[in-house]
């Protein structure tokens, strides 16, 4: 049997120390309102909802939050500069503006494509937006903004025109997108069917994996068309059917 090498004197035994884990990256938060002036002339400028949104984030998530208004172009790039400097980062970027299908109206004088708006986003890798404003929800839009932010997994938005109603609702939505990374589908299913039934709007989510370069995603575009007149009648039905009952 082979002898057992005696161990030298002075030599320590090496011990491995346990890999400490970093700490879980705190979630992150801007809301963003763009053509604000436009916005409160229209009672479309939800300050109040974003501050107690925020201060639920903050408090509920540890969540990094952010507040920004612009009511131009040049303010816009002004406010953002300084986020970008700090190169911070936000998980959730919720947009409250004017659209359509092909651009965001940043002021009296600027309506900027989809694409163009997205490389003022581009220094914040957002992961999840969602857009407050009108006919943000089509592929076009969706397309636009998936080719340009790398890091974007999922947009919420509405295809069709939106209202206060349903711009309130998406604003008391934030805190979940902010909590879920992945929100689960029925769970977004239970959204919409909410958003209609209240709002009479119609709320989509936009998927890189499922939709970004799927031109078969455009035909959710007509049925949302189509759907648009019925759907804006189901909350006075709603409502009408609950006063009888």
């Amino acid at each position: 049997m082979a002898k057992m090498r005696k161990k030298k004197k002075g030599t320590a035994t090496r011990r491995t120390s346990p890999r400490r884990r970093a700490p879980p990256k705190r979630p992150s938060l801007l809301v963003l309102h763009v053509d604000a002036n436009k916005l409160r002339a229209d009672g479309l400028h939800f300050e109040t909802a974003a501050r107690i949104t925020a201060g639920l984030v903050s408090a509920g998530l540890n969540a990094n939050v952010a507040i920004e208004d612009a009511a131009t172009l040049s303010e816009l790039l002004s406010n953002l500069a300084p986020l970008a400097e700090a190169k911070r980062t936000f998980d959730v970027i919720v947009i409250v503006g004017h659209s359509n299908e092909t651009g965001i109206r940043l002021d009296a004088t600027n309506f900027v494509q989809w694409s163009v708006f997205a490389q003022y986003l581009k220094p914040f890798k957002p992961r999840r937006l969602l857009l407050v404003a009108c006919r943000a929800g089509r592929w076009d839009a969706g397309e636009a903004l998936f080719t340009t932010l790398r890091n974007l997994r999922r947009i919420y938005a509405s295809p069709v025109n939106v209202s206060k109603d349903f711009a309130s609702l998406m604003m008391f939505a934030v805190p979940y997108v902010v909590a879920e990374r992945a929100p689960k589908k029925h769970h977004v299913t239970w959204a919409q069917v909410a958003a209609i039934g209240v709002t009479g709007r119609q709320l989509r989510e936009w998927t890189r994996v499922a939709d970004r370069g799927n031109p078969r995603s455009g035909i959710y575009d007509v049925f949302a068309d189509a759907l648009d007149p019925i759907a804006r009648e189901v909350p006075a039905a709603l409502a009408s059917l609950i006063r009888r009952l």
